[in-house]
Order: structure tokens, then C-alpha cells, then sequence
């Protein structure tokens, strides 16, 4: 046997050697390897509710592109301890579950299963409508228009059966009152609520509609819940119609549920300025200025025609 058939052979032998070492290693990493898999990685908690009355769900947020991981995953499910009734400072513990003849067949050693968490971030409920800040009152009132803006054709064809929706148009919308509703049951959680006067034109005839909007889970995250919005009609009496009695039927349909604090309305709001403003001039009319100052008596000219025009709509 030559010296050149010698070398072929150590070379052939030498890469069967080296191709049964790399399967070898392949087949350790890939499964005979045991691979540490910390089963809270993917773990999210999910809260709902206010301080001192939440509760709290843990779910599985994996996605592998590693089948077998994927797969594995697949089967975690948690439990939580305790999951209702938590507040800020609780220590909640969440225990994973999984299939253990799939961790074996896989040589998954499964680490972290048992994890204990202290709860914080849930909101507070307000004790007052006082705390609530008004530019924030002014988003829940804008979200409030907006749903009825997306709304009024399905209300038209609710409310008007017998004729042709085309023939109903909304001439106006009119914010008559707005409340914060604190629950009495914490469970029930609090709300803010505006009542409108829906204005048509049907057949060319005037047709007022009142219509009430709800926005739920009022706390001090400052989140409107725009996907939890709702509204429903509003049936008043035709004397709280006719002598503007809102705040009797909202406390008629709420006042056994809720403790009920009005809202001022934007236009109230300027009135009280206004009035505000006068008696502060009338008492003091110079307040630093000449009397013969035309913003003094500018002043007051506006704010008395503001209030005989305020008394005048009433």
C-alpha cells in the first residue's frame, strides 16, 4: 500500500470521525442537554379595580420562534394568592404550573415557579368631585361628545321607527348636567355622567331628545375608559322637562346607588366669575383704578348683561 492510499484513508477516517463528533454535540445541546427555562419570564399581571378592592389575573405572554420552547410554554399557567381584595403594599405570590412529563422529554429544568410580589401602582378613588381637576373634567366632557357624535345616526333609527332616518337631522347638542357619581359599593367603582339635550329636526319639526352618556372607572390614574362608554335614553318627566329639574331625575335613577355631587358646567362657570367679579367692582369699583377708568364700567356693563341674559334663558 502506498504512502498516498495511507494519507487518503487518515483523512477519510479522520472526517467520520470529526462529522460523529459534531452529531455527538448536536444531538447533547439540542436534546440531552438540560436547559434552565425561567418559567416567570413571560409572566404579565393584569389588575383591575381601584386601591383597597382590586384584583389581579397573571397570564402567559411567551412567543418563541423555538418550537419546542413555544411548545412548553404552551402549558404554563399561573396561580395567584390572593387575587381579590388587594391594595397597595399586598403581597401577592403567583405559582406556575406546566407539564412535567413535556419538561422532561425536552430536558427543560423549569426554574422560578414560585414568585412573591408586592402590589403598587393600583389608583385611588377620589372622596369628592373637589379633587378631580377641572381640565381633566373637560376631557371626560369632550370624550362624552365625541361618543355621541359617533352615535346619533344609530340613535336616530332606534328612537324614530316610523319615519325615514334621511328625513331626522341633529340640529344641536346641549350639555343640561353633568355629575361624579361615587359609589357607595367600592366593588361598583365611580363614575361620571352628563345629561344632553339631543335637538332634531324632523319633518322639519322640532324634536328635543334627552340622552344620557356614563363614563366609568373615575380615579385618580386620570384614564378615561373611552372603550367602556355608554349612553342610554334618558325618560324625564314632562315637569322635570318643563321647569329643568335635572338634577331630580338623575337622583331619582342613581341617588339609591351612588352619592351624587353636581358638576359646574362651562357656561355656569363663566356666570359665577361674572358674578363674582361684579360685587367685587360694586363693593370696590375703584380697586386701584380712577373712576373715571372706562374698564371699570366696562366691567360691570358686561357682567350685568351676561346675568339678565343667564335669567333670561332660565
Amino acid at each position: 500500500m502506498n504512502k498516498e492510499a495511507i494519507q487518503n484513508k487518515l483523512v477519510y477516517f479522520g472526517a467520520l470521525l470529526g462529522l460523529c463528533a459534531l452529531l455527538i454535540l448536536v444531538a447533547y445541546f439540542f436534546f440531552l442537554r438540560t436547559v434552565k427555562v425561567d418559567v416567570m419570564s413571560s409572566m404579565r399581571l393584569i389588575y383591575e379595580g381601584e386601591n383597597h378592592d382590586a384584583s389581579v389575573e397573571a397570564i402567559n405572554t411567551m412567543e418563541d420562534i423555538n418550537q419546542r420552547i413555544q411548545e412548553f410554554y404552551n402549558t404554563i399557567h399561573y396561580t395567584v394568592e390572593p387575587d381579590t381584595g388587594l391594595s397597595n403594599g399586598d403581597t401577592i405570590t403567583v405559582k406556575a404550573q406546566y407539564d412535567e412529563a413535556l419538561a422532561q422529554q425536552y430536558h427543560f429544568e423549569p426554574e422560578n415557579t414560585v414568585k412573591e410580589i408586592v402590589v403598587e401602582g393600583l389608583p385611588n378613588r377620589f372622596d369628592s368631585v373637589t379633587q378631580i381637576d377641572t381640565a381633566w373634567i373637560g376631557q371626560i366632557e369632550r370624550e362624552m361628545e365625541r361618543y355621541i357624535e359617533e352615535h346619533k345616526g344609530q340613535e336616530i333609527e332606534t328612537e324614530f321607527t316610523q319615519i325615514d332616518p334621511r328625513e331626522a337631522t341633529l340640529e344641536s347638542t346641549t350639555l343640561e348636567y353633568a355629575g361624579f357619581l361615587k359609589s357607595m359599593e367600592a366593588q361598583h367603582g365611580d363614575r361620571f355622567i352628563g345629561l344632553y339635550r339631543l335637538s332634531y329636526a324632523i319633518e322639519q319639526k322640532p324634536v328635543d331628545m334627552y340622552y344620557i352618556v356614563i363614563v366609568p372607572n373615575i380615579n385618580d390614574s386620570l384614564q378615561i375608559d373611552t372603550q367602556n362608554i355608554y349612553g342610554e335614553r334618558a325618560y324625564l318627566s314632562e315637569e322635570e322637562i318643563a321647569q329643568g329639574k335635572y338634577t331630580d331625575y338623575i337622583a331619582r335613577i342613581f341617588g339609591s346607588q351612588y352619592v351624587i355631587e353636581p358638576v359646574a358646567l362651562e357656561n355656569e362657570k363663566e356666570e359665577a366669575d361674572q358674578q363674582v367679579l361684579t360685587r367685587s367692582l360694586l363693593r370696590n369699583p375703584l380697586n386701584g383704578r380712577k373712576i373715571y377708568d372706562p374698564s371699570v364700567f366696562l366691567c360691570i356693563f358686561l357682567s350685568l348683561v351676561r346675568i339678565v341674559k343667564s335669567n333670561r334663558i332660565r
